[in-house]
């Protein structure tokens, strides 16, 4: 199977759809046809329905492009020298609409997407709107505009080899900084000291770790009673400081060359109280059994139902008030799959997702154990470290 099969893939879809052509400009997709991460969010890719797409880049950032990918065509942005961006794209769009000869064809672009993943830029992502949809109607006035987005979401839901292989050092490099963080607790610190450490790590040893090249990290930590237990949405770390017996969650999503890690850990400051360890054995035991259900054929709901019946078992599932997992790939959060109570859907082999189940008790705290998992051909493949018992 070659690196690019994911885009001969995408391409029969769009012989299906009797689409000539797609154009990309949101990152996640731009690294999905053309494997290369766009640092500041204004690269473009136009995918013909045969033969290789063309990716228009800035020229700062024509190094880190793969010619076995794409065409690969510079153009100057930014500095005095340099023409209007607009005026750049329209030229160079505009002769590949002529030379594909894409009057009266149907070409597809990404109409619809709301949740998108960041460029590397991450302090400044660049989301394409009302300029950008101005020119694609120019440009395309000719011929069919339509929206691209859910045929690039079905193709992107089952992973190539390579892409596992990319997802897999993406939780290798997120695991960096969680054993790094995880074996310096001690009373006394932030959760944001925590938060830092674990961005300090990834940050450092991420670049040239097994071959990566660009790395991100972002890390919210909650820690005690209180703090844990807002772990069931995303809430940023604070100053509270952590304490002995405290339980410390540590939420993680790492980017590596636009590939997404997305883990939670759990650890305790000291030795586990009697409940503590309980409860967390418990969920434990109800991921692993959400995990088991990751073989294809089975539904999307099927993992969930298994981990709220060991909860039920315990009684601790009227605590578990989130899903159980969703697609990772290309985006922190993908929406193919997503194992939740009532979700339409067959598991394919190749699919990724996160398997999350999580308890949060009012006094008590919140714990969620949450791994990366690829439905592989017989059963769950792990692409981050499975969790032992307390």
């Amino acid at each position: 199977m070659s690196k690019r099969s994911r885009v001969e893939k995408l391409q029969r879809l769009m012989q299906k759809e009797d689409l000539s052509a797609i154009i990309c400009r949101l990152p996640e997709n731009v690294v999905y046809i053309t494997d290369y991460w766009p640092h500041h969010g204004i690269s473009v890719v136009l995918l013909p329905r045969e033969g290789l797409p063309v990716l228009f880049v800035p020229e700062v950032e024509q190094e880190y492009t793969q010619s076995e990918w794409a065409e690969v065509v510079p153009f100057g942005w930014g500095l005095l020298k340099d023409r209007d961006l607009y005026e750049n794209y329209r030229e160079l769009i505009a002769s590949k609409v002529a030379s594909w000869g894409l009057k009266g064809k149907k070409v597809g672009a990404e109409l619809s997407f709301e949740v998108v993943a960041p460029s590397y830029r991450i302090a400044e992502p660049v989301v394409p709107s009302g300029p950008w949809q101005a020119l694609l109607h120019f440009l395309f006035e000719d011929a069919s505009l339509v929206d691209a987005a859910p045929l690039l979401l079905q193709s992107r839901a089952v992973k190539t080899e390579y892409e596992i292989e990319k997802l897999r050092i993406a939780n290798n490099i997120a695991e960096l900084g969680i054993n790094e963080a995880l074996s310096n607790l001690k009373p006394g610190q932030t959760e944001a000291e925590i938060g830092a450490l674990i961005e300090y790590t990834i940050r450092a040893k991420g670049p040239g770790y097994q071959g990566a090249k660009l790395v991100r990290a972002e890390a919210e930590v909650g820690a005690g009673p209180v703090g844990s237990a807002k772990g069931t949405l995303l809430v940023p770390s604070t100053t509270y400081r952590i304490q002995e017996g405290d339980l410390v969650m540590i939420e993680l999503a790492t980017m590596v060359d636009g590939y997404f890690s997305d883990l939670t850990y759990m650890a305790v400051i000291g030795e586990p109280s009697a409940r503590q360890q309980e409860v967390y054995n418990v969920l434990l035991e109800a991921q692993q059994a959400a995990a088991s259900e990751l073989y294809p054929g089975n539904s999307f709901e099927a993992p969930d139902r298994a981990a709220r019946e060991v909860l039920r078992k315990a009684g601790l599932e009227d605590y578990f008030v989130h899903i159980t997992g969703h697609g990772v790939g290309l985006r922190y959060h993908e929406f193919i799959p997503v194992l939740a109570p009532g979700a339409q859907g067959t598991l394919e082999e190749g699919m990724v997702c996160s398997v999350e189940p999580g308890i949060y008790i009012p006094n008590f705290g919140g714990l969620r154990i949450e791994d990366n998992v690829v439905v592989g051909a017989t059963g769950p493949i792990f692409l981050s470290t499975p969790r032992k018992p307390w």
